[in-house]
């Protein structure tokens, strides 16, 4: 009779039905039988793992100390950065006047160039215009 319950309860288990309770079962069943099926022995290794891998623990100080220097490490990280950019912002903002006459006729030219582009291409839009009208004379005489 165990055995027939103890298979209902390995098939359960393998579909992943079983409760906490019947796993207990099964794992105390594997642990203390000593006549297990040829196809069963397998799973007395399988349910024994759980017994060795809940005594199995680790050193926890080790993962604290790391912790803490990866924490500090992150800190100083960030301030270096923040710092280098404040400083490459100062240094960047202050421009000679030199650069600052440069850049102003620079600018100016490009405003110029700018000009130039838009008087061309008003000129084209009057010649598109001409033809418009010259489109609706040409349905009118055909109508």
């Amino acid at each position: 009779m165990e055995f027939k319950k103890i298979e209902a309860l390995l098939e359960k288990y393998l579909e992943g039905e079983t409760s906490l309770e019947e796993e207990v079962v099964l794992k105390t069943y594997f642990k203390k039988e000593q006549n297990l099926p040829k196809e069963w022995i397998q799973y007395r290794q399988f349910f024994a793992y759980y017994e060795f891998a809940k005594n199995e623990s680790f050193p926890s100080t080790k993962i604290k100390s790391t912790a803490r220097i990866k924490t500090w490490m992150m800190a100083a990280a960030s301030i270096a950065l923040v710092v280098s950019i404040q400083l490459s912002g100062i240094f960047e903002s202050q421009k000679s006047p030199l650069e600052l006459q440069e850049a102003e006729f620079v600018f100016q030219q490009f405003q110029t160039q700018m000009k130039n582009v838009s008087n061309h291409l008003n000129r084209g839009v009057q010649k598109v215009a001409y033809l418009d009208y010259l489109d609706e004379t040409s349905q009118k005489l055909l109508k």
